[in-house]
């Protein structure tokens, strides 16, 4: 026996046990928040699926887990057990970084405030979006110098461009329209920077602020940095903390393809 008060197999058996329970109870949790997402946010966008289908492969493999280790090899199993571990390893890497950024304090006085857009409905704009303007009028009220650059074309289902009624927001809210410049031919972060890099002129000697969600920031300052930008800081608007789990992890998804395709 050794030091084991049990056989060996017994103590692998038993951990066995604990992990599968724990992972079930993870698959359970992730289904009912995938659920949740889809009552919130609707089915509109293929990654709503995420939490729901992860949950639900997670369950099938527990519950045909001794099918699965009778069928595969222990060398492929490990092989891709560990590709498994090392990709959530990865995972919780990249999100304390986009965490770390949406914490790091903003600088004043920037020439140029630049708003990412987000959707527009028919009575303005939508919650995310309403947080980042609001987020924006904060710090032009702070600083009176400050231009702001509200970004985004309009959408399919969209009533005017998210450039136009971000001004119009923020105008109701009682900033000046000459302070406010909009660009309305951009559909993505990188084209939204893109353009108002176009309305700028020289951004390697101008301060800015770049303002979206708090999920958005590492990715937008990556971009930003990309595209020439220098001395940048960022600023959030806080959403709803119930999708912030689903918008942090979809940004993962984000990032990866800026990474390995821009």
């Amino acid at each position: 026996m050794g030091i084991f008060p049990y056989p060996k197999n017994d103590i692998i058996r038993s951990m066995e046990t604990k992990v599968l329970t724990s992972v079930l109870s993870v698959a359970c949790i992730f289904m009912i928040y995938g659920l949740i997402v889809l009552l919130m946010i609707g089915p509109f966008h293929i990654f709503n699926f995420f939490y729901l289908l992860a949950g639900t492969g997670l369950f099938l493999v527990c519950i045909f887990w001794k099918r699965i280790r009778q069928t595969f090899s222990k060398r492929l199993l490990s092989f891709l057990l560990s590709l498994f571990a090392l990709s959530c390893a990865f995972f919780l890497f990249t999100e304390a970084r986009i965490l770390s950024c949406a914490l790091t304090p903003y600088e004043k006085d920037a020439a140029y405030v630049i708003v990412l857009g987000s959707q527009i409905k028919e009575d303005g704009p939508s919650k995310d979006y309403q947080a980042r303007l609001d987020s924006a009028y904060d710090y032009l009220m702070e600083n009176e110098k400050s231009l702001v650059i509200c970004t985004g074309a309009k959408g399919t289902y969209e009533p005017v461009s998210e450039a136009k009624g971000g001004k119009d927001y923020l105008m109701k809210r009682g900033i000046e329209g000459s302070r406010i410049l909009t660009e309305e031919g951009s559909y993505d972060t990188f084209q939204n920077l893109g353009n108002a890099k176009a309305l700028i002129g020289d951004v390697g000697k101008r301060k800015m602020l770049l303002v979206s969600a708090d999920y958005h920031l590492y990715r937008a300052k990556y971009l930003a940095k990309k595209l020439g930008y220098k001395d940048v800081s960022v600023k959030g608007g806080h959403g709803l903390w119930i999708l912030l789990p689903q918008y942090y992890t979809r940004e993962f998804f984000a990032l990866c393809r800026e990474y390995l395709f821009r």
